[in-house]
């Protein structure tokens, strides 16, 4: 399962799974960035029956501080309504989530760690403590990976259970977006949020299956959009574009990579017994080996009249119609997957999207 990064919009993931949970779909795997890694986190470190409600418990109180729903007769001042929730957001925070510096960073000591972002992000750290069961996590039972960016060299990396043991200081690393959140000290390297040079892991997974697989991919942003009409609406379809571009880019990749896999067993097909059996060529051929892969694409199309700060707009209403509608869209698939485009990436793997 691949959680995308985009802040508020997380509340979409925790419908999905709500969905997919309910018909008895269990994870092996997941793999988180930014709010995608806090998500994550909430799935692989909670026993099974617990996952819903801790992910509920998450939403419902990053979502406190504007508790409201307007009653269906004043949908019309819904965007109002969240344009001041968002506008709480930045001037005092978010319950369990971050909280302003003070002071700001424009006063702190040059090098300091309050002079690198606006928002303190240690609340976090006391809600995965709370939410989250680290030791349940590093058991094994399910693989957790996450994604974040090393601030000095500029690499992306992954945090992975088979080959980490992660803390609630990985996660946050995998969300720490400037200027707004701090950068996050592992091991004496820090670490930024992992949407900054890729917000979809599907190269990081599809690289690593060779066997058949079932993949989940839930993405926050949508690379389809009508024309902008203001210039909030151009900088929505620019963080949409900009975010949901990768995407597309890895499903490019992804499908170079089949070719060239498929192209290098038709290649050793062709070889003699006394060739193929060379340890080299045995390598090649363990490589070239890929079992059917199919990949569920759900992209986050509600529109929840929050503009272009919908990434940072975590109102009650607006978190409610997210995690719904990622029900509702998981509903769609399953009922009625002829709704479905199905894109063929070769070498068995396949993509239904929505």
């Amino acid at each position: 399962m691949l959680l995308q990064g985009g802040g508020a919009l997380g509340a979409y993931h925790g419908g999905v799974y709500e969905g997919i949970a309910a018909v008895g779909f269990a994870p092996d795997w997941v793999v988180g960035i930014s709010i995608g890694a806090i998500n994550a986190a909430l799935i692989v470190g909670n026993t099974p029956e617990r996952r819903v409600d801790r992910l509920r418990e998450f939403w419902h109180r990053v979502s406190s501080q504007a508790p409201f729903v307007l009653p269906a007769a004043m949908d019309f001042a819904r965007p109002a309504m969240n344009k001041m929730a968002a506008a709480s957001a930045m001037f005092f925070g978010i319950p369990g989530f971050f909280s302003p510096r003070l002071p700001p960073p424009q006063f702190a000591v040059e090098g300091s760690l309050g002079a690198l972002s606006y928002y303190d992000t240690e609340p976090l750290r006391v809600t995965l403590d709370e939410l989250v069961d680290f030791d349940r996590i590093n058991s094994g039972d399910i693989r957790l990976s996450l994604g974040a960016v090393n601030a000095r060299t500029g690499e992306s990396v992954y945090f992975d259970t088979a080959t980490h043991k992660i803390s609630a200081s990985h996660v946050m690393a995998s969300g720490a977006l400037p200027p707004g959140f701090p950068p996050v000290e592992i091991d004496g390297e820090h670490y930024l949020d992992g949407g900054i040079m890729s917000n979809t892991p599907l190269q990081y997974v599809a690289k690593d299956f060779r066997l058949d697989a079932l993949i989940v991919a839930v993405d926050l942003f949508s690379g389809l959009g009508e024309l902008p009409k203001n210039l909030a609406q151009v900088q929505e379809r620019v963080k949409d574009i900009s975010f949901q571009s990768k995407t597309r880019f890895s499903y490019e990749q992804v499908r170079a990579i089949e070719d060239m896999r498929r192209t290098l067993a038709d290649v050793i097909a062709k070889l003699p017994a006394n060739l193929r059996a060379d340890p080299q060529v045995k390598k090649l051929e363990e490589i070239s080996r890929r079992g059917p892969l199919s990949l569920v694409h759900l992209v986050n199309r509600c529109d929840t009249k929050s503009s272009d700060f919908k990434d940072y707009e975590f109102s009650r209403a607006t978190v409610d119609q997210l995690w719904q509608s990622g029900r509702d869209d998981v509903q769609k698939v399953l009922q009625h997957p002829e709704s479905c485009h199905v894109n063929n990436l070769g070498n068995g793997v396949r993509v239904f999207e929505l």
